[in-house]
């Protein structure tokens, strides 16, 4: 029988509720007897808000956050399982998400050929904003039901959403269901997937968060190559309906073993103060940037190998390729921080991608070079998504970590919202008449260029009034 999603293993292997027993006062008085008598009172305030209050007395000023949750160590075997799930749950949304490319070109040259790309292009749109934009409810949701029911509403809703775009007709029926609905239901799952494993794993944060993020990256892969022989064997209204089926049955499996392991803070967390603090604005600024030029290769890539001769299926394909070098960059880029530093190895891959851009897009002219700068291209760009969990988690502890990434995937929605149909708009207008790249392809590579500008402005706002400097490894 499964545990119950407000319970969190103890080192014993017993459980604790989160109101924290006795026997966690006992642990905080023994601890406290091995620290100084000092105390800091901002200090506990701010990292011990979910101990209850004969505990909280008994706090030393050098207690930390790893101290404070003792009762359910990081790493633990059960973490493991977490990470296994979250990776299962990112691979069904994010997967289903990244394969959109698959339908895009689908949908542009064969069903909608003559409807301009920009009202196309919202599909796509409504399902990353929504999926971004609504993580920031993701938050106070799993405070009030747990974990676990709140990813497996999504789910519900997911699958509910691919089975009704199979009975569609309209595009604008397809915003609604396959892009709006399905997003919805995406950010039941994305942000508490993401949060919850940062909350598992402490020394071994980087790399459990890089498998589990990297579960989108072979959910892209493996629901690509899905997605495509399913379209060109049973047609892709049966396509959608499955796609619901596995969906239903994995990610309906992966979360039912969700579960905190820290407890909510007394009185929430303060939506305002994190909202406001700058480092969270500057990365915030860059997930916006990111979003803005991103899916210039996802979206438009298949299209320019359209045009020199290849066949759909192999044009299709390279999403495959993006895919599969997501899928080892999350890993490498999250581990790689240990020895480069969170802020540097953003910076430098953002600003490769924002010359990769202009390379895949205009000067290369081949299926080979195509495929070779795609899977480079997927593996820098997915240091966003890998990397940026840890520093929030860094930034603001593992029980404000879910609030703080909602909120800079607010950031990132809007870059959704604003990115993607003036893509659309810009090929239409500029592109399309000449059968060329030039326009997008400035525009996503200057706003990458503005992401990596971003990672460099938020290092001087870290060692500001610190002992490092610009230069340090962060």
């Amino acid at each position: 029988m499964l545990p119950p999603d407000d319970t969190i293993a103890s080192a014993q292997g017993t459980l604790c509720t989160p109101s924290f027993s006795n026997d966690l006062e006992a642990n905080s008085m023994q601890l406290a007897h091995s620290y100084s008598e000092s105390f800091s009172e901002d200090l506990i305030l701010i990292q011990t808000q979910s101990l209850d209050d004969k505990a909280l007395d008994q706090l030393p000023k050098s207690f930390t956050p790893n101290d404070i949750d003792a009762c359910a160590p990081a790493g633990s075997t059960y973490a493991w399982v977490i990470v296994a799930c979250a990776a299962f749950n990112m691979m069904c949304t994010f997967g289903i998400t990244n394969s959109f490319g698959v339908f895009s070109t689908y949908y542009i040259n064969f069903i909608y050929p003559d409807v301009s790309t920009a009202n196309i292009a919202w599909i796509g749109t409504a399902m990353t904003f929504f999926t971004l934009s609504g993580s920031v409810f993701t938050g106070p949701l799993t405070d009030k039901f747990g974990f676990r029911a709140v990813p497996l509403v999504g789910t519900t809703i997911c699958s509910i959403a691919l089975l009704l775009t199979s009975f569609t007709n309209a595009l604008w029926q397809l915003v609604l269901t396959q892009g709006v609905m399905f997003g919805i239901g995406a950010a039941l799952i994305y942000a508490p997937s993401v949060s919850l494993t940062s909350q598992w794993h402490d020394k071994t944060r980087p790399l459990a968060t890089g498998i589990a993020v990297a579960g989108s990256g072979v959910g892209g892969m493996l629901f690509t190559g899905i997605t495509q022989t399913l379209m060109e064997s049973v047609g892709y209204k049966w396509t959608l309906r499955i796609l619901a089926l596995i969906l239903l049955c994995v990610s309906g499996s992966a979360g039912l073993f969700y579960k905190r392991r820290v407890s909510v803070p007394r009185g929430g967390v303060n939506f305002m103060a994190v909202a406001k603090d700058v480092r969270l604005i500057v990365v915030g600024m860059a997930g916006f940037f990111i979003n803005v030029g991103l899916f210039v290769i996802f979206y438009y890539l298949p299209t320019a190998a359209l045009m020199i001769g290849e066949s759909r299926h192999a044009s299709n394909n390279l999403i495959l390729y993006i895919n599969a070098g997501s899928t080892v960059g999350r890993i490498l880029m999250a581990y790689a921080t240990v020895w480069t530093g969170s802020i540097n190895s953003i910076f430098v891959s953002y600003l490769t991608c924002s010359i990769l851009i202009l390379v895949v897009m205009l000067a290369v002219k081949s299926m080979v070079g195509y495929v070779i700068l795609s899977v480079i291209f997927g593996a820098l760009s997915a240091s966003y998504i890998s990397v940026t969990p840890l520093l929030l988690t860094e930034f603001f502890g593992t029980q404000s970590v879910a609030t703080a990434i909602g909120i800079m995937n607010a950031w990132c929605s809007i870059g959704i919202l604003v990115g993607n149909p003036s893509q659309g708009a810009i090929y239409q207008r500029f592109d399309r008449p000449k059968n060329s790249f030039m326009a997008i392809s400035i525009w996503g590579s200057l706003s990458l260029f503005l992401a990596a500008f971003c990672y460099f402005l938020l290092k001087f706002v870290v060692v500001r009034g610190s002992t490092n400097r610009i230069w340090s490894i962060l």
